[in-house]
């Protein structure tokens, strides 16, 4: 694995061979997130992951940005690396990233598989929301958002395992304050997308938990819907970090998937 900086960005490029497979995390989240999709693929792809700006190892001194800065990374990315048509996954705010930065370049996309997210921009309850969990952090009381938001992240046997709850509070540990307020600014900034993914042309995934909370699945069966010939996969018993809760499910239908697909 070779571990290089775009911009101010931290990027992990796991070479192999085939096609471009590259992850985009969740928030509040950081690239480890994909450790068991990276220990699947990376003999089968090429592989990449990164850390978005401000999370995990991809430092800041502003954090003032927005998704259009989140998507403009994502292209800096691929461009970067002289990566020719990505498949790109991307799961909750990965998933927005990758949506509005095929709205700027779709040419640079073979397939999208989209996990765990929504084409719609924030509703004014959600806008609320965060503006009360930034004042909380704020407050000092982040391990108390933390602890709520991390219920809503899993299924509830999940929350109650131990050793699952100490990996993800071990990932988001990495994210101080300012990064974690400053990228629920950017999720707040985010467009309406839905008209871009009806505009879509190359193969499209859709992958949601059953018990995901957050974008439960009639949220991804309205991107379906927008998107005619795209698939879409609940797989059982996960909720919204399905790729952590239900690592061999989500991996297998990511392999079919692209296995399928001939860009």
């Amino acid at each position: 694995m070779e571990k290089l900086k775009i911009g101010k960005l931290s990027v992990n490029d796991f070479g192999g061979e085939g096609k471009n497979l590259l992850f985009v995390h969740a928030f509040p989240m950081s690239s480890k997130m994909w450790e068991p999709q990276v220990n699947y693929f990376k003999d089968k792809f090429r592989v990449v992951t990164y850390d978005v700006r401000g999370l995990g190892e991809s430092k800041v001194e502003d954090y003032q940005y927005t998704m259009e800065t989140f998507a403009d990374d994502l292209i800096s990315v691929i461009n970067g690396l002289k990566l020719e048509k990505v498949n790109a996954v991307g799961l909750s705010m990965g998933g927005y990233i990758i949506l509005r930065a095929i709205g700027k370049h779709p040419e640079l996309f073979s397939s999208i598989t989209l996990a765990d997210t929504r084409a719609e921009r924030d509703a004014d309850a959600a806008i609320i929301t965060r503006s009360n969990a930034i004042e909380t952090i704020k407050s000092g009381k982040r391990n108390e958002y933390l602890e709520q938001f991390t219920k809503n992240l899993v299924a509830p046997h999940n929350f109650d395992n131990p050793e699952f709850r100490n990996k993800l509070e071990e990932i988001i540990s990495g994210n101080s304050d300012e990064s974690i307020c400053a990228a629920m600014i950017a999720l707040a900034t985010r467009t309406n997308t839905l008209e871009t993914l009806a505009a879509y042309k190359n193969p499209a995934l859709f992958i949601v938990g059953e018990l995901d909370i957050l974008t439960p699945p009639p949220v991804a069966e309205t991107m379906h819907s927008h998107l005619p010939g795209s698939k879409l996969v609940v797989i059982p018993n996960a909720g919204h970090l399905s790729n952590l809760e239900s690592p061999e499910y989500f991996n297998s239908t990511i392999e079919t998937f692209l296995n399928e697909i001939k860009v």
